[in-house]
């Protein structure tokens, strides 16, 4: 937020920003108890079924007659959740890996790079498809499939960075004084990298929600009644004819958060750029 007041920011960063905001103030909202108006997320209505925009329900109802901008905000818990959870598990995993591989070289390396190589050469929906059956399309199954596919690009970059800079004069001087790979991670590698990989994360995050996405629009998703803007959609595709806003709302959630996020990745990656200095 201080690099944001501190430099020259075009208005889609901070539109970007605005958003991502307000969308996690609901969640949170939600998650705390309070109910958007009188409706429940799983509340269902005969007499409501697919009615459109009203006063009542500000962006109609879907096909059981259940409050449709009340399953967005709710919807939205799992996209996000997604989201957080797996650029912890990227960042987490990724670093730890990446800092074995790049610090001690050698078998250590080569396990590790021949492991990342055969999980890359899986395909990403086979991966999620199995694990999200094995898990019965619960949240943590969920969780787990996008988490092990996150972490590579994370850990590649850990891996290349160390390895730059334990060519640098300080880190050579800080081992031949003794100290240890822990104190030297902690004191000169994480704090010299770190920047660079909570860039990647940005970038970790809306493909995680995109993940999700298309596991739940393929009907391996969440199972009924819970939702995520994934299931909206996918529940809305049969009705795409006749009441397109049944796809076009969770649809458009989930293409702006993924926009804002690459767009504040991006904010960062220039951020993180040398600037060359004309006096």
């Amino acid at each position: 937020m201080l690099l944001l007041l501190k430099s020259k920011t075009n208005i889609f960063v901070w539109l970007s920003l605005v958003f991502i905001i307000s969308v996690s103030i609901l969640v949170l909202l939600s998650y705390s108890g309070y109910s958007f108006g009188i409706y429940s997320f799983d509340l269902q209505n005969e007499d409501l079924i697919l009615t459109s925009p009203s006063r009542e329900h500000l962006i109609g109802t879907d096909q059981l007659g259940r409050d449709l901008l009340v399953r967005l905000i709710y919807g939205a818990r799992l996209s996000l959740l997604v989201a957080f959870i797996t650029a912890i598990i990227a960042f987490v995993v990724g670093i730890i890996l990446g800092t074995l591989a790049g610090l001690y070289e050698g078998r250590t390396d080569f396990f590790i790079s021949r492991v990342i190589d055969i999980i890359y050469s899986l395909p990403d929906l086979l991966v999620l498809s199995i694990i999200g059956l094995l898990f019965s399309r619960s949240t943590t199954g969920i969780l787990f499939a996008i988490g092990l596919i996150s972490w590579m690009d994370v850990a590649r970059l850990s891996r290349g960075e160390i390895l730059k800079l334990k060519q640098q004069e300080y880190i050579l001087s800080a081992k031949a004084i003794g100290l240890s790979n822990i104190r030297l991670f902690a004191k000169h590698i994480l704090p010299n990298i770190l920047n660079v990989i909570l860039v990647a994360i940005t970038f970790t995050m809306p493909r995680a929600i995109i993940a999700e996405s298309t596991l739940s629009f393929l009907g391996l998703g969440l199972s009924p009644p819970k939702c995520s803007w994934g299931t909206l959609a996918s529940d809305g595709w049969q009705f795409l004819n006749t009441h397109p806003n049944l796809i076009i709302y969770p649809s458009l959630m989930i293409m702006f958060t993924v926009l804002s996020l690459n767009v504040l990745g991006d904010y960062l990656t220039e951020l993180n750029q040398p600037r060359e200095s004309y006096v």
